[in-house]
């Protein structure tokens, strides 16, 4: 059903879905420029034009108050009908894809990224990322209509800076690889587009009393994070380096947790020290198991464990509860600067230092990282054993 309605920003906000079927109003300035409303409530625009010979009816976004406006609609509409007009098909066959879908759509040409890109340690993080926050918005545009001011506008709507900037960076990323593939796109439109700025560097540092609490907090939650938040403490490595550890990394006999460069942030295999206390907390975990995760998820054991946020607000609300103050934010990274900063307090070098905590920048970076092949081992055990008995003093 077609209703006579001339169209604005405003009235488009204000129409209501229909109770079934579906619902088109004409734009009055763009000849063949329609919104169909849904009886889901959903609002899409579309454009009607004849294409060799026969009507068709092609969608161009969901309309959205900030992102694909009635301007936007506008602007996409005019340049395929200049498009059509010039002989050409905005969609020809060989971009369309299985089911209908168009090949050259962001959603699309995604899935051929990631296929691509599966040998990325990260490339778990970079389907979420874009199933979450790009996806949603543009994944049924074509890849090469997106603007820089488009791409400004779906960061600009992501209310946390950090993961603001992340997607900046994955979308842009995603982009140096699709260009080669896309004939109309002149250049990246992540390159000048907004982002956040960077944080300041954070430089926050648990107090003693802070770290007993949280321990002692650590005590009252079950695995997987009580368990991996002792452990954060008493290795001093990464998140996602402890949580996503593999039964088949450690060698409790000798006392060894070895991350294979797969897994390390930086690429380079690392060995970590094990304390008598840390091997207690893999002995509880493992049991008579001989293979999987050290912290597998719920129902899928062979991934690693997830859901950190909600876990580790918990954590720190018992903390606060536990000083009886409010307590200033931390994160679980801030649990590794803690140590390397205890490290130094105990008068550990901080080559080794540096050593513990996987860095390959500072002393060990540049030419000097090249030569110096030396890997700490003893030092390290030396490091993490005097790390172990000063948070028993501590806990204590």
């Amino acid at each position: 059903m077609v209703a006579q309605v001339g169209l604005t920003d405003a009235k488009i906000k204000a129409l209501k879905a229909p109770s079934g079927g579906q619902v088109e109003y004409p734009d009055a300035l763009v000849p063949g420029l329609r919104l169909r409303v849904g009886s889901s409530g959903a609002k899409t625009f579309i454009l009607r034009k004849r294409v060799g010979g026969r009507a068709r009816n092609l969608t161009l976004d969901r309309y959205h108050e900030r992102r694909f406006t009635l301007a936007d609609a506008r602007k996409k509409a005019r340049a395929l009908i200049s498009d059509i007009e010039a002989g050409e098909d905005p969609q020809p066959s060989r971009q369309r894809g299985r089911k209908g879908q168009t090949a050259g759509t962001v959603k699309v040409l995604f899935e051929d990224y990631r296929v691509a890109k599966s040998r990325l340690r990260s490339i778990g993080e970079v389907k979420r990322i874009f199933e979450k926050y790009v996806i949603p918005e543009i994944g049924g545009r074509l890849a090469d209509s997106i603007t820089r001011a488009e791409i400004t506008r779906l960061i600009d709507g992501i209310e946390a800076p950090t993961m603001a900037r992340a997607v900046g960076a994955q979308l842009s990323a995603f982009y140096s690889w699709a260009m080669p593939r896309l004939d109309r796109l002149e250049a990246n439109p992540c390159r000048d587009a907004w982002k956040p700025p960077k944080p300041p560097s954070r430089d926050r540092v648990l107090s003693e009393d802070e770290i007993k609490a949280l321990w002692e907090a650590s005590l009252k939650e079950p695995a997987p994070f009580g368990p991996g938040i002792r452990l954060l403490l008493l290795t001093l490595q990464r998140r996602d380096e402890v949580f996503s550890a593999d039964l088949a990394e450690f060698d409790l006999k000798k006392s060894i947790w070895t991350i294979p460069g797969s897994r390390a942030k930086n690429g380079v295999a690392h060995i970590v020290t094990l304390s008598p206390a840390a091997v207690s907390e893999i002995k509880k975990l493992i049991g008579n198991r001989k293979e999987g995760k050290l912290f597998p998820a719920r129902g899928r054991a062979e991934n690693g464990a997830s859901g950190f946020s909600k876990s580790w607000a918990r954590v720190r609300i018992a903390v606060e509860e536990k000083l009886g103050r409010r307590v200033e934010r931390f994160t679980m990274h801030d649990l590794r600067r803690t140590g390397a900063t205890s490290l130094q307090r105990l008068g550990i070098r901080l080559e080794v230092t540096e050593a513990v905590l996987n860095h390959v920048s500072g002393t060990r970076g540049g030419i000097v990282g090249v030569y110096q092949r030396h890997h700490f081992t003893e030092e390290k055990r030396v490091a993490l054993m005097s790390w172990a008995r000063d948070l028993s003093r501590i806990i204590k």
